[in-house]
């Protein structure tokens, strides 16, 4: 594999904590008063509510506390906002530093992970009411231990759907699986599935075949697929019945018209520089384009854009991306692997960056028309890639869904019941309702009325504990600034 291939490769791959407190009182049962609940499936605030938390279980919601209560004291919310705690659908928990080795001569790349940095993102996420989520891939060792510790209880920290190590053609270790002579595709789902990884993800190294198969085997073993793909159309992925795709960047050359493809095809360059490139060709508007909305629509496929990732790169440039107050809260290692050497933006140069932000209102375009077209969006940040920041991002994330005109309402919805829905853990997440599990974000401010409102969190109770603010790691007060 050659340095620009392992470049390519690398940018688009995307216990105890004294942090945090269980503050369960003697009573299990906690009522609270004065609540306005944020009801995400209708949009709209039911204000003045009771709510009743039996453990870590919602028992009831309503404008009157029923006699059985009575003897309990409500807690006065004082007019807060409750909404349910968020989803990050693009999490890589456990990531660590990117780095080259040389192995047996040849250069490779390499992803650390580690529980360290599980536990430093986990606490992070939760300050900023994460309560779930989806880690798309990494080391299968690290997801499933982070697994297993938070469902036993040894690791307190968001709730979380894994994929394992991603299969493509190509190593890259400790983040991919190298589908080749020596693991067939087959053996690779079927290892994943016996160790306990819940769903299936793709890479763009694969061929349009592997990927066909890859779906067919997975959805054999109950698993759902889901692919970061290049080449390989999202149409055709549609049409495959996967299950959802990453990132807003559908940078293949048959989503472009003839003329436009041509030109691409000729001029283009490998990797991070076909994030803006395709978009200086493609036509939303355009007959393939059309055609793309349409599978993804009428299969039910759900996608998960990853704004702050690619905004974070195309506007690596400027100080507000490299020298966020907040990085300050990225685990060490990770801050020093960005500054030091991996971005999304390896090799762009000043004429690069400025073509990148001329197009960037192209790709909330995009991701509005996608939202229009009825085809599932939810919310994702690529934790664990440059300047991602531990669950502030998942705000940003939302912030850059409202610049595209997307209504708070429907921001909101996709960042809980309709993420929940997609991970098919609804029955028990994504809303303030009888009988799901208490993952609670009390807010200052009505986020209906202003998305950037969703970072005035007061207290996160995640399965009916209140998570406690301190840190264990001396820093100043977050700031809530873009």
């Amino acid at each position: 594999m050659n340095i620009s291939r392992i470049i390519t490769t690398a940018v688009c791959l995307c216990s105890s904590y004294t942090a945090f407190a269980n503050q369960t009182p003697n009573n299990p049962v906690q009522s609270f008063s004065n609540a306005n609940i944020v009801d995400v499936n209708k949009g709209e605030i039911l204000e003045n509510r009771f709510l009743v938390i039996n453990g870590d279980t919602i028992e009831y919601v309503g404008q009157e506390l029923p006699k059985q209560y009575s003897q309990l004291e409500p807690i006065d919310a004082q007019g807060q906002y409750l909404l349910p705690g968020l989803i990050d659908t693009h999490a890589h928990i456990s990531l660590g530093e990117v780095t080259f080795k040389k192995t047996r001569g040849k250069l490779a790349i390499n992803a650390n992970s580690s529980d360290a940095l599980s536990e430093w993102n986990a606490k992070e996420l939760l300050r900023w009411g994460i309560t779930f989520i989806r880690n798309p891939g990494g080391s299968s060792e690290h997801n499933l231990r982070y697994k297993r510790d938070v469902a036993t209880g040894n690791t307190i920290g968001p709730g979380v759907i894994i994929a394992g190590e991603i299969i493509n053609q190509g190593a890259f270790e400790g983040l991919t699986v190298d589908i080749n002579k020596n693991m067939s595709l087959h053996a690779a789902i079927e290892q994943q599935k016996a160790a306990g990884i819940d769903i299936i993800k793709l890479y763009a190294g694969l061929t349009e075949q592997q990927i066909q198969d890859a779906i067919v085997i997975g959805h054999k073993l109950d698993m759902q697929v889901i692919g970061h793909l290049e080449e390989v159309s999202w149409t055709d992925a549609a049409n495959w019945q996967i299950d959802g795709i990453v990132h807003a960047m559908p940078v293949s050359s048959k989503l472009l018209s003839k003329e436009a493809k041509e030109e691409y095809q000729k001029n283009s360059r490998p990797g991070p520089f076909a994030h803006f490139e395709w978009y200086e060709h493609s036509d939303l508007n355009s007959k393939p384009m059309l055609e793309l909305y349409q599978a993804l629509r009428e299969n039910k496929v759900h996608v998960d854009p990853t704004l702050i990732a690619f905004k974070n790169s195309f506007y690596g440039d400027s100080q507000q991306v490299v020298a966020h107050p907040n990085l300050k809260y990225v685990h060490p290692e990770l801050l020093n692997n960005w500054q030091s050497f991996f971005t999304f933006n390896i090799g762009w140069k000043e004429q690069d960056f400025s073509r990148a932000k001329k197009v960037w209102p192209k790709v909330l375009s995009f991701v509005n028309r996608l939202h229009k077209e009825g085809v599932p969006l939810t919310i994702g940040t690529d934790l664990g890639n440059p300047w991602v920041i531990p669950g502030f991002s998942v705000h940003q994330e939302m912030q850059i869904f409202a610049d595209a005109g997307i209504p708070n309402s429907e921001i909101l919805r996709m960042a809980t019941i309709n993420a929940a829905k997609q991970l098919n853990i609804s029955d028990q997440h994504g809303s303030i309702e009888q009988g799901k599990i208490a993952n609670i974000v009390f807010l200052k401010n009505n986020p209906l009325e202003n998305i950037a409102n969703t970072k005035t969190i007061t207290q996160v109770f995640l399965a009916g504990n209140l998570i406690n603010g301190k840190l264990n790691h001396s820093e100043p007060v977050l700031t809530t600034k873009e």
